[in-house]
């Protein structure tokens, strides 16, 4: 029998490594093959990330759907509880304007000179509308006098001015005036 078969190698190790494309395929073939599972790690590390994301965005949207039906189940409730506040607070708002009638009445009741009687008197929410009669000019000027420097009156604007004809040379006017502050108590005005 005959010697085994030895393998022949045409291309010599010394020739293979300085050849460029012998560098470049031995380079590959060692670093090469870290680079690729390096890269596979990455993608599968992301394709186990995503996995993980898509069970966070599912949790979230079963969270918003249970918030969402709560919201839904609790519209009535809200809306009958804004309604409630809404009111309370219109009961709130009556009681303060009762607090100023009073207030505007007796300060009327002190700043209006003799000979100056009201035939009406009514109040809105940003003023005082007076309709009244004076026996003389001097008690119509002393009037608005007082009401031009009222703390609580702002505004004075006389919009109706006649003669009485029954001959008693008294004079009818309406007086309409703003409202300022309430926050005095007393005020003292000269009488005539």
């Amino acid at each position: 029998m005959g010697n085994p078969a030895k393998p022949i190698n045409l291309l010599t190790r010394k020739d293979f490594d300085a050849s460029v494309v012998g560098r470049i395929l031995r380079w590959s073939l060692i670093y090469g093959r870290y680079i690729i599972v390096s890269t596979e790690i990455i993608v599968l590390l992301a394709f186990i990330y995503r996995f993980s994301l898509d069970r966070q965005i599912t949790d979230l949207n079963e969270e918003i759907e249970q918030k969402s039906a709560i919201v839904i189940a609790n519209q009535a409730f809200e809306k009958s509880f804004r309604n409630l506040q809404s009111r309370v607070d219109q009961i709130a708002g009556l009681f303060t304007d009762q607090d100023i009638v009073p207030q505007i009445v007796h300060h009327l009741e002190q700043i209006t000179p003799a000979g100056v009687y009201f035939t009406t008197l009514s109040f809105k929410q940003d003023g005082v509308t007076i309709q009244a009669t004076a026996n003389t000019s001097t008690s119509l000027t002393l009037f608005t006098n007082n009401l031009k420097t009222s703390k609580y009156l702002g505004d004075v604007s006389i919009t109706n001015l006649q003669r009485d004809v029954s001959g008693t040379g008294a004079l009818k006017f309406q007086i309409t005036t703003s409202l300022k502050s309430l926050t005095p108590e007393n005020e003292t005005v000269p009488q005539p």
